[in-house]
């Protein structure tokens, strides 16, 4: 009998340290998530061809959080319509006017070229069309920031749902893991 209750204060105190481990596990990859990396799987061809449909990455969250957000900068975004979380280019920031003309971008009145756009993919589309249809101008408020996916006849962004707001962005840059062919880091304007 003795043997029995002895093995039972093993095996109990085996089981909180186990359950201790798994604890302190959550405790730490919560914190991770929140404050430093987050996970991310890229559904749909918004950003294409910088990042293909079904990649998967990890965002900074710290540098969304704690560092400025700027022009030409890819975030994660929380679409709080359809909680859902985007990748998106930012393309305004907050206070400017944003327009498009004749698959030109125009903040405050100037143009402005998108090195990031891949452009023979753009041409293939210009070939058939326009890439960004006109529109604005825009006029962002102090706490605004006007988002699009590079793929532009492919994205649902600021075009359809309007600014976005700081407290959306969750993410800034991104480094895609998989597919390992597919292995890179886009950070602003690259």
């Amino acid at each position: 009998m003795k043997d029995i209750a002895s093995l039972k204060k093993v095996l109990l105190s085996e089981v909180i340290d186990l359950i201790k481990t798994f604890v302190v596990c959550f405790i730490v990859v919560s914190i991770i998530n929140i404050f430093i990396a987050k996970p991310i799987h890229v559904e749909g061809s918004s950003m294409y061809p910088t990042i293909e449909d079904n990649s998967v990455g990890i965002t900074n969250v710290f540098a969304a959080r704690f560092l400025s957000i700027e022009r030409f900068d890819v975030v994660i975004v929380k679409n709080k319509e359809r909680n859902e979380f985007w990748v998106k280019r930012v393309i305004g920031l907050p206070n400017d006017v944003i327009e498009y003309k004749n698959d030109k971008l125009y903040i405050n009145n100037e143009y402005v070229e998108e090195p990031f756009l891949n452009q023979e993919y753009v041409n293939n589309i210009k070939a058939q069309g326009k890439f960004t249809e006109d529109f604005g101008p825009i006029q962002l408020k102090e706490d605004e920031y006007w988002l699009m996916g590079d793929n532009r006849i492919r994205s649902e962004d600021s075009r359809r749902h309007g600014p976005f707001k700081e407290e959306e962005i969750i993410g800034r840059d991104v480094f895609i893991c998989y597919p390992f062919n597919q292995m890179k880091y886009i950070h602003n304007g690259k």
